[in-house]
């Protein structure tokens, strides 16, 4: 019934998307002032993108927060405290809480990130015809890895992924006008996805890079043309190191978030995280759909499968439309269409051998290798996230493939009004391809994420502890750093604490996320407590409390709490307040 509603509600969309071309037609035959119809058509992308990102979170505009699996809804966006890669963004976010609060600080980053990844992926598009541009838009947007990390609340990713489209867009700029202005702008976007994620960042380079080689390989210009195209690749490439530096030096000097990340990534992580094939066709038709993302066997959210039952066969269809695609640009005679081609075929190969990463025998001795000797390559963890560049490519075959088909039917209907209708239907099959393809994301993701509300009690335990002047720090129980919590309407309830970003003391929060293969922390804090636990009703709550500065102990009644019962006998343990949702303990030991 989820597959029949989803598709019964796609019917209107796809009606009002086929009326498209006759609008644009429409206007362009009216006669209009030319300076309206001008700011009409330096719109229409921003309308267009606009419209996509409605169709997907129209019903999170309600009130409430959104939450993911990695994105527990924040009450609170701190200013950094540490260098890392995204601090930039963790400060803007912070400045606009203070403004427009929490809440929609968090729904506008999701919003903004699905218009930047729509328009991206539209202005990407080697054409100047809507249509195609406008296919592009909604393959980017509409697939099974947005659809699968939005499930997960990997927003920073995402939003690296939605600058993806703009790095290509300044290599095809620089390369048709090489000079520093396109040199520095190439740099800003890479440092951009950089900021928004440094796994993004890694793709974004290889993109760069064989889009570059493509195209001077196969550029028939004059040297002197070469030569400031190579010399700007260069320029680009130092002032996106310079515009890094802030996070690349302390990485250089094993030091930060990211230094720390991948100190702490064992072999482990490449099974725990590796891509998963599909059940019935396998690994790579699986990865070719942009699907294998490894938390998709967790059962912690449907697959998309489950809302689009001839996924192979619509896949197939958009694999073909891009093959029309490659067989246009290659036949069209424009030395930039077949070096950009080139570029994007090759990445993506690349990018589809790293993602089969050890799960395939063919490609597992090369992954290993590079995981061992390349610590920046250990940091990407989930194989799954090259994922990206190849809907990226997807996106850019498939609109030259939209015009490769109009055109042929333009030449077959021309003059021939009896089936002038067969152009038009195809347009309005174009787009609802992808359409039907990404349905999961529509609405809502059918409703499986919705805002929810935090319980009233947790918001007394806040003002509570807020009011003690010697307030400390918070131990927050069970000790899980992934559990489900009751309150959150989302199908997949299971998300990372979000005691440390509602609160407004600090707390102390697991993080573990026992997961098969990833051992369990070292830091002092976590391991004491796990001591502490491990010894129960027997432990000497009180002074150990009292070394790690907690003052507070939080219980919320989810999952396993039941087994913390004995914290209402220790000495030294008060219960100060029992708020239904949250129970609150105070260590009287000062």
């Amino acid at each position: 019934m989820a597959v029949l509603g989803g598709s019964s509600r796609l019917l209107p969309v796809v009606r009002i998307l086929y009326g498209v071309k006759s609008v644009v037609r429409d206007s362009t035959s009216a006669r209009a002032s030319a300076f309206d119809f001008g700011r009409a058509l330096l719109a229409l992308p921003a309308v267009w993108a606009g419209a996509l990102v409605l169709l997907v979170a129209g019903p999170w505009l309600g009130s409430g927060y959104i939450f993911g699996t990695d994105w527990p809804g924040q009450r609170r966006f701190d200013f950094p405290i540490e260098l890392s890669s995204s601090a930039p963004a963790q400060a803007v976010l912070a400045a606009a809480s203070r403004v427009i609060s929490s809440e929609w600080t968090g729904k506008l980053l999701v919003l903004g990130l699905l218009f930047v990844a729509a328009l991206m992926a539209f202005r990407a598009a080697p054409t100047d015809a809507f249509v195609p541009r406008a296919v592009a838009s909604a393959v980017y947007l509409f697939n099974p890895f947005v659809f699968g990390r939005l499930h997960y609340g990997q927003m920073f990713l995402l939003a690296g992924y939605a600058l993806l489209p703009w790095v290509a867009i300044r290599v095809r700029h620089l390369f048709i006008k090489p000079n520093m202005t396109a040199s520095l702008i190439l740099a800003v976007s890479l440092a951009s996805v950089g900021l928004a994620s440094v796994h993004m960042l890694l793709m974004a380079a290889l993109l760069a890079a064989m889009l570059a080689v493509t195209h001077l390989l196969a550029s028939r210009q004059r040297t002197d043309h070469l030569k400031r195209a190579g010399l700007s690749l260069l320029t680009a490439a130092g002032a996106t190191v310079v515009l890094s530096a802030y996070w690349l030096l302390p990485f250089a000097v094993g030091r930060g978030s990211i230094a720390n990340v991948i100190a702490g990534t064992t072999t482990g992580a490449l099974d725990a995280y590796a891509a998963v094939p599909d059940q019935q066709l396998a690994l790579v038709p699986n990865l070719l759909g942009l699907y294998g993302f490894w938390a998709e066997n967790s059962d912690r959210f449907t697959s998309m499968k489950a809302f689009v039952p001839f996924w192979p066969v619509a896949l197939t269809l958009i694999l073909a439309v891009g093959a029309a695609g490659v067989i246009f640009g290659f036949r069209s005679r424009r030395e930039q269409h077949a070096s950009w081609i080139a570029g994007l075929l090759i990445a993506a190969a690349i990018a589809l051998v790293l993602e089969m990463g050890i799960s395939h025998p063919w490609t597992a001795g090369l992954v290993t290798w590079l995981d061992s000797h390349i610590p920046l390559y250990r940091g990407m963890r989930d194989a799954g996230k090259w994922a990206a560049l190849l809907a990226l490519v997807y996106s850019q075959l498939v609109a030259l493939g939209a015009i490769a088909i109009l055109e042929w039917l333009k030449k077959r209907t021309n003059g021939r009004p009896s089936i002038e209708w067969v152009a038009s239907a195809a347009t309005g099959l174009l787009i609802a391809l992808p359409l039907y393809y990404g349905n999961g994301l529509l609405f809502g993701m059918h409703g499986e994420i919705k805002p929810s509300q935090y319980p009233a009690g947790w918001y007394s335990a806040d003002r509570m502890m807020s009011a003690d002047s010697q307030h400390g720090r918070a131990l927050f129980l069970p000790w899980h750093e992934y559990m489900t919590y009751q309150f959150i309407q989302n199908q997949n309830k299971l998300v990372a604490s979000p005691a440390p970003t509602f609160f407004s003391v600090p707390v102390l929060v697991s993080s573990n996320p026992e997961v098969s293969g990833i051992p369990a922390p070292t830091d002092p804090d976590q391991v004491a407590i796990v001591n502490l636990l491990r010894s129960g009703s027997q432990g000497h709550w009180a002074p150990e409390l009292k070394a790690l500065d907690v003052r507070y102990v939080l219980l919320v009644r989810e999952v396993d709490w039941e087994s913390y019962r004995y914290l209402d006998g220790q000495s030294g343990l008060t219960k100060v307040a029992d708020f239904g949702s949250i129970v609150v303990y105070r260590s009287d030991s000062r």
